[in-house]
């Protein structure tokens, strides 16, 4: 006689988890019984949501022998179209009770009405809690970042700007019975989420709450920060500084751990979210004197660890996902060098180069190896404003680099990093090395307002002769993002001719849109080679030389200025190509 499988259904017969609970979010039980299938699929169920927003997240625990058994979960609209069917992975970070199992949040979408639920290799009855949740009231846009106030004296590197737990819709304290205790950090443990991560982010920071609270039965998030993939960086565990979490293994102690929103065993961690976790890591290092690239051990756990570390490196996980653990042995040293460089952190207060006699070393070179910088916090030199740039009133809050001419002509580079309207509009000036008394050379105050590059193409410098520059912002007020890359060059790229030994040549349309024409004279190289520099001396395209007129794909290359440089038997020659 074929075996009947009961199952307590999700609505009125289910018993609800007796404790209070909030519109958004359900406690239900359920009960597999095995069959002689393969597998089991339940009917389907009503998801047991008064409202729905962003997501419906599902979380289920099981009690009984499950350890073998795969779990499958799909879900389907009001209009009962049907979704993938999805496997549960188990959740390392719930640290579940002997005999239980407990499965990371898969998220549903947000008009999901019914669900689904297969259980594979089921040998015993098993018991499931299902916990159901779904951030109603969460705006569309997550609320921007304050800055916290910061000590500069104490730490160059600033606590980055961050969302608070009001911002994400976090309770204002923690649960009662959660007392607050403190750690003295000494490694940085990095995370993922293992989950799916959309905008708005503070709905996904709600829900590994819920989780962590309403289903691991823990008193807070454990997770001292979060960051989503647009960089945006949230408060996690109540408690401020150095507050304990719970996010590694049970051995928290002398941890923080920092959440990636997302799954990275798969997909790749943005450029935004890395740079916000070094950041984030370099003000920590700054605050508890870690050593960013050093090892150390372990106090709770008992291991040699590397001080910012992965999960997998203290408990059997795959957290933080291969993809996001591969580029820790790169975070540790970029982390290194925003703790280390002076110019490297943002915000630093005040900048170590705000004065002749402390400028900064840039070595010329024929390729633009950028210095990074800032002129946030900057003091006034008291040097008079050249009047190139326009602006000769009130005081100029610059910074200032050395550098040693070894040629006659050099290119000066400001990239500034923050956009328009907040970025640095700089003006560049070239003076001698008597900071006594300063005697200006060369300077530019190039067009294009805030965030723009500037150039200073130097000429009739003494090989050997150090020099000084000088950056700061045009007007009397500081810019709101003061960052910048520089970079000083020689070489054959900052040799621009306009006529010379091949005869005359040119380009077309210049301004140019994704590609460019070379139209040479009647008589020309047959054997000459045409290179596309960018502006830091880099080629970025190289072509062979076969007819009168030859044309260059531009496609993909970032707007902006461009050498081509004509190579033959009799030199070489370039030509300013616009990129827009």
């Amino acid at each position: 006689m074929r075996l009947i499988c009961l199952l307590i259904c999700f609505t009125a017969v289910l018993i609800p988890n007796l404790r209070a609970q909030p519109r958004d979010f359900v406690q239900l039980t359920q009960t597999f019984l095995p069959t002689a299938k393969a597998s089991f699929t339940s009917p389907v169920f009503e998801i047991p949501l008064h409202e729905t927003a962003h997501f419906v997240a599902l979380a289920m625990r099981c009690v009984g022998e499950a350890g073998g058994v795969q779990f499958d979960v799909r879900s389907a609209t009001k209009d009962g179209q049907w979704g993938a069917w999805q496997t549960l992975a188990d959740d390392h970070h719930a640290m579940p009770m002997p005999g239980q199992r407990q499965f990371e949040m898969v998220f549903l979408p947000a008009d999901a009405r019914r669900i689904q639920v297969q259980a594979t290799g089921l040998i015993a009855p098993v018991d499931a809690e299902l916990f159901f949740f779904s951030p109603v009231g969460v705006p569309d846009k997550d609320p921007a970042p304050i800055a916290p106030i910061a000590d500069r004296s104490a730490c160059p590197c600033p606590q980055p700007a961050y969302v608070n737990r009001v911002g994400w819709g976090g309770p204002a304290g923690q649960q009662p019975g959660c007392t607050p205790a403190y750690t003295n950090v000494t490694h940085l443990v990095v995370h993922h989420q293992a989950g799916a991560a959309n905008p708005p982010y503070s709905a996904t920071v709600q829900a590994i709450w819920q989780l962590h609270v309403n289903t691991n039965g823990w008193c807070d998030i454990g997770y001292n920060w979060l960051i989503a993939p647009d960089g945006t960086v949230f408060e996690g565990r109540a408690g401020g500084n150095n507050v304990i979490g719970a996010h590694f293994s049970g051995n928290n102690s002398n941890t923080m751990g920092v959440c990636f929103l997302g799954n990275f065993q798969n997909d790749q961690p943005t450029a935004a979210a890395l740079a916000s976790l070094e950041k984030l890591l370099a003000w920590k290092c700054c605050d508890s004197n870690i050593e960013p690239t050093g090892t150390s051990l372990h106090a709770g756990s008992g291991l040699m660890l590397n001080h910012i570390c992965g999960h997998r490196d203290g408990g059997s996980t795959l957290c933080p996902g291969d993809n996001l653990y591969a580029k820790l042995p790169v975070i540790r040293p970029d982390t290194d060098s925003l703790y280390h460089d002076p110019s490297g952190c943002d915000g630093i207060w005040p900048p170590a180069n705000d004065a002749c006699a402390d400028a900064s070393l840039l070595v010329s070179a024929e390729t633009c190896e950028p210095v990074a910088a800032t002129t946030d916090g900057a003091s006034a030199s008291g040097v008079p404003i050249p009047a190139c740039s326009g602006f000769t009133s009130g005081s100029a809050l610059d910074v200032w680099f050395r550098f040693t001419a070894i040629d006659s002509k050099h290119r000066v580079t400001v990239t500034p990093l923050g956009p328009a309207p907040d970025g640095l509009d700089p003006v560049v000036a070239l003076y001698d090395a008597n900071c006594a008394a300063p005697q200006l050379i060369q300077c530019i105050d190039a067009p294009g307002g805030p965030g723009g590059l500037t150039i200073l193409n130097l000429e009739n410098l003494t090989p050997g002769q150090q020099y000084r520059i000088r950056v700061f912002d045009f007007g009397n007020a500081p810019a709101a993002n003061g960052r910048f890359n520089i970079c000083v060059l020689t070489g054959a790229s900052v040799g621009i001719a306009e006529a010379g030994v091949s005869g005359a040549w040119h380009i077309y349309p210049n301004p140019a849109t994704g590609w460019v024409t070379v139209q040479l004279s009647e008589t020309f190289y047959r054997d000459g080679l045409l290179r596309v520099l960018n502006i830091g001396g880099i080629p970025v395209r190289e072509q062979r030389l076969t007819q009168r007129e030859t044309r260059i794909d531009l496609s993909g290359l970032p707007a902006g200025l461009y050498l081509v440089e004509l190579q033959t038997e009799a030199g070489a020659e370039w030509r300013r190509v616009v990129l827009r």
